[in-house]
Parts: C-alpha cells; sequence; structure tokens
C-alpha cells in the first residue's frame, strides 16, 4: 500500500499492511538540512527541501507543513522571534486586551508574507507527494489565537467575564481560521490539524466551555472545505472527547500521552481516527532500544483498533533527538504485522 492508501484506509477503518504512522518531524527537517531555524521558517524552498529529506530518511505516512504557529500571530502584527533550534515564538503581546484586538485588521491570506510562507510551504510539499503521501496543514486554533496575540490572562479575563467581546472575538479569529483552513486545501493540504489548549478545565470551567468555545469552533469547522484534526495541545483529551465528538468536519483526535486510548475510544466511538501517543518531545531521551519497545507497546494495544494511525503525540520532535531513535520507530512499524506480532 501506499502512504496515502494506508492513511485513507484508517480513516474509513478499513485493514492496512500495518498501522500508518507519522512523527512530528516539521523542526526536524531544518537539522536534516543544516537550515538554521529562521532561514528553515522564512523560505518554503528550504522547508520543503527539509521535508523531502525527512521522507527519504524516515518515510512517514503523512508529512507536516510547517507548525509555526507565531507566523500566524505576526501577521496580525506580533514580533517573532527565531529560536536557535526550535520554532519561532512571539516575543510579547502586540495588544493589552480584545477591545485592541478587535482593532487589529484582518490579514490577507493572499497577500500578508507570513501566510504566504504557509501556503506556498503547502504548495511545493503538494507538487511532490500530493497523492501519495498525505499532507496535513497546521494552523492555530480561532479559540487559542488571541491568547498569542493579546496574552493568555486578558484572554482568559474575556472569556470568563466578557462574553459579547469574546464572542466578537472568537468570530473574528473563526473567519481567519476558516480562510486559512480553505487555502490551504486548496494548495493541496489533505488535512487541516490544530493544537487547541483552551478546550481544558485547567484553563476555562467546563461551562465556560460548553457555552462559548465549543459553539464558536463548531460555527468555524462547519466552514472548512475539507477534513480536520484535533490535537490535544500539551493537554489530556480523552475525558472531553465525549463532548468533541460531534464537531462538524473533525476526522480525528491526536490524544496526550496520558490519555488512554482504550477510554479515547470509548469516548469518541469507531467512526473518527484516533492518532498518538508517543511523546514527541522526549524522544530523545530514549535509546533506540527504549523507543522500539515503547512503539511496540502502543502498536498492541491498538493491534484491533482499525482507525488508528501511529503518531507522535505533543509538540514537535526535537532538534538534538538522535536520528537513529527516530529511525527505530520507524522500523519497529514497518515491521509490525497486524496480527502477527
Amino acid at each position: 500500500m501506499t502512504s496515502f492508501e494506508r492513511v485513507m484506509a484508517a480513516m474509513g477503518g478499513v485493514e492496512t499492511d500495518r498501522p500508518p504512522f507519522t512523527l512530528t518531524l516539521s523542526l526536524y527537517g531544518a537539522r536534516l538540512i543544516g537550515a538554521s531555524p529562521e532561514q528553515y521558517y522564512t523560505s518554503p524552498r528550504l522547508y520543503a527541501e527539509g521535508q523531502d529529506r525527512v521522507a527519504e530518511l524516515f518515510g512517514p505516512d503523512i508529512l507536516f507543513a510547517p507548525f509555526a504557529l507565531a507566523r500566524e500571530a505576526e501577521a496580525f502584527g506580533s514580533t517573532v522571534v527565531y529560536h536557535r533550534h526550535g520554532p519561532p515564538n512571539v516575543v510579547k503581546p502586540v495588544v493589552k486586551n480584545a477591545a485592541d484586538f478587535m482593532r487589529l485588521a484582518d490579514p490577507d491570506p493572499d497577500a500578508h508574507p507570513a501566510l504566504l510562507y504557509l501556503r506556498e510551504s503547502v504548495r511545493l510539499l503538494a507538487d511532490g507527494y500530493k497523492g501519495r503521501v498525505p499532507l496535513a496543514g497546521i494552523l492555530t486554533a480561532p479559540v487559542d489565537l488571541p491568547a498569542i496575540i493579546m496574552g493568555i490572562d486578558a484572554w482568559l479575563e474575556t472569556l470568563l467575564f466578557e462574553p459579547e467581546l469574546a464572542s466578537a472575538v472568537l468570530e473574528k479569529t473563526g473567519r481567519h481560521f476558516v480562510a486559512m483552513a480553505s487555502r490551504l486545501l486548496g494548495d493541496g493540504a489533505d488535512f487541516v490539524a490544530m493544537p487547541v489548549m483552551f478546550f481544558n478545565t485547567a484553563l476555562v470551567t467546563s461551562r465556560i466551555a460548553a457555552e462559548r468555545i465549543v459553539p464558536a469552533l463548531a460555527a468555524a469547522f462547519a466552514q472548512v472545505p475539507g477534513p480536520l484534526v484535533f490535537h490535544h495541545g500539551g493537554n489530556r483529551i480523552a475525558p472531553f472527547l465525549g463532548e468533541l465528538a460531534e464537531l462538524p468536519g473533525v476526522a480525528g483526535f491526536v490524544i496526550d500521552p496520558r490519555d488512554s486510548f482504550q477510554d479515547a475510544r470509548a469516548r469518541v466511538g469507531d467512526g473518527r481516527v484516533l492518532l498518538g501517543k508517543l511523546n514527541g518531545p522526549l524522544l530523545g531521551l530514549l535509546t533506540p532500544d527504549d523507543a522500539c519497545r515503547i512503539t511496540a507497546e502502543i502498536l498492541a494495544d491498538r493491534r484491533d483498533d482499525r482507525h488508528f494511525i501511529f503518531a507522535s503525540s505533543a509538540a514537535d520532535v526535537p532538534w538534538n533527538t538522535p536520528p537513529e531513535t527516530i529511525s527505530a520507530v520507524a522500523d519497529t512499524i514497518r515491521q509490525w504485522q497486524r496480527h502477527g506480532q
């Protein structure tokens, strides 16, 4: 089977030759081609070159567009800093409150350089892999983008105490999400994945999540002309999947390494793909043997789950991860027989 056939089979619940897999190697491509993060996250050509090396060395069944959420915030006026061995980050909030955020102009996806970088990276990757290896576009969730632009505290205060203003903010970020998601899909992405931090009862109450966040996400997602993948965003997600399972357009969920696949499957049902749960940021701390063992344990746990895609959870696989450890994960999966281990 090709990677595209394997992933599409998992989406449809059809048995595959082996489980499809992917690792979040967006950043890692820069290391493989010897580019600095600033070069890599500003040049679509270099980004595509880095992902070519990822595909050549490790052969994942899904490739990623840039995991560079700060570049979206840059389009709203934020200042971005590039670290030596990490993705770009926002220096500080560009506005202090939601009222000021509402005065910011909506960035033009067809003109702003930061957004054109994301789009051109997708186009270049699609030129090389469309129909062979699925491509995931990456965007900031509408409920998370305000926190990057105005700061977490200001956005939380708005969500908790200014419901009408919060709704206006979410409508604004929802418009941006729909515009960018539609364009990334048109540029060649097969689906769009978004990490969602603010569906988290450690940050907001269950009532706020149910009354303000879920309806706003549903309104935006319903307008996107293609499948979406809901990423856990660094928080446990399995306990909330029952509330999220009916979101329109969501084909799958990336679960946290601390989540239980069994619990997640019971809550989401059989029709959605579950992805995870190798801890990507900790992969560099494992020996190749340990990586093989953990990978095999995850595969054994999901042996009979046809709606499963092995993936790294959480953030990017770190720059300093030995390539031998990544290869150990990939080789273990390629050698796995669903009913033969």
